[in-house]
């Protein structure tokens, strides 16, 4: 991952989650159907498969992993299974070119070892429309040597 394109970053807008989250009625629009969630660490520890989204190399850029900035710098979307996507996973592969990766916890262990650029994880946000925005709460997102610690690296 040591050269990917970050040109298109993916903002996080933890407020809009809590303006859904207050809106009962508007919330239950067209919602997968999703665990309560878990503390990042407990769900990142828990879990024995992670998806990713990637976009493959194109004539003249490097692939991409889905992510954003944050304050340790590039973070990875992540989440511990399909239904926690949501409906947005079309828009993301039929849309925006993305692929879907499937990692068992050896396998992701293996890549964020690899991914020596990746300052940490966001956990099992929820994408907004067509996946231009993620809304998440604080505490999904876990630095990438806490990650490591808690899958076992």
């Amino acid at each position: 991952m040591a050269q990917t394109n970050r040109a298109k970053v993916i903002e996080v807008d933890f407020a809009a989650r809590r303006r859904v989250n207050g809106m009962a009625a508007t919330a239950q629009r067209q919602r997968s159907v999703r665990p309560q969630p878990l503390g990042a660490l407990q769900a990142l520890g828990r879990s024995s498969g992670f998806l990713v989204f990637w976009r493959p190399p194109a004539r003249r850029s490097a692939g991409e992993y889905l992510g954003g900035r944050w304050d340790w710098g590039w973070t990875l979307f992540v989440w511990t299974s399909d239904a926690a996507v949501g409906p947005v996973w079309g828009d993301l592969v039929n849309g925006r070119g993305y692929v879907a990766q499937r990692l068992t916890r050896q396998g992701f262990v293996a890549f964020l070892r690899r991914a020596g650029d990746v300052g940490g994880l966001l956990l099992d946000g929820e994408l907004d429309g067509d996946g231009h925005v993620i809304r998440a709460e604080p505490d999904q997102l876990i630095r990438r040597s806490e990650a490591l610690s808690v899958l076992g690296a």
